[in-house]
């Protein structure tokens, strides 16, 4: 079993549970999980902490996950980046062409997420 405890994720939701239900999920397989609830406060954590993953809604009361992905992409590291939204004004292709890894659509599977992180987690890996 792949040991997942060097892995860190940002989780960026408005909506509280739906954060604290990745950080869960997350944290049961080993990951070191942070929740934002909300972009501005996304933003700031991605300034001072370096993330592997960063998983945000598009949607939020204080922005959307365009300036999350931003912010994520201007940082000296390349954190794997995936959106989940229940609305947003993008399609799927454009946030990939952006650089999100893939666009899931609420309500998603999160064991298709989970298992998309841990491929693409495995392919840096092995790329090192």
């Amino acid at each position: 079993m792949q040991d997942y405890s060097d892995f860190s994720i940002l989780l960026v939701d408005d909506e509280r549970d739906i954060c604290e239900f990745l950080a869960d999920e997350f944290s049961e397989i080993g990951f070191s999980t942070d929740c934002a609830c909300g972009v501005q406060k996304a933003i700031k954590l991605i300034s001072e902490n370096v993330y592997d993953v960063i998983i945000s809604d598009f949607k939020m009361p204080d922005g959307d996950g365009l300036q999350v992905l931003t912010a994520a992409n201007s940082s000296s590291y390349e954190p794997h980046f995936y959106f989940i939204s229940g609305q947003a004004d993008i399609y799927p292709e454009e946030a990939e062409g952006l650089g999100a890894k893939k666009f899931y659509t609420k309500p998603f599977d999160i064991d298709e997420l989970i298992e998309n992180v841990k491929v693409n987690l495995a392919k840096l890996v092995a790329r090192s």
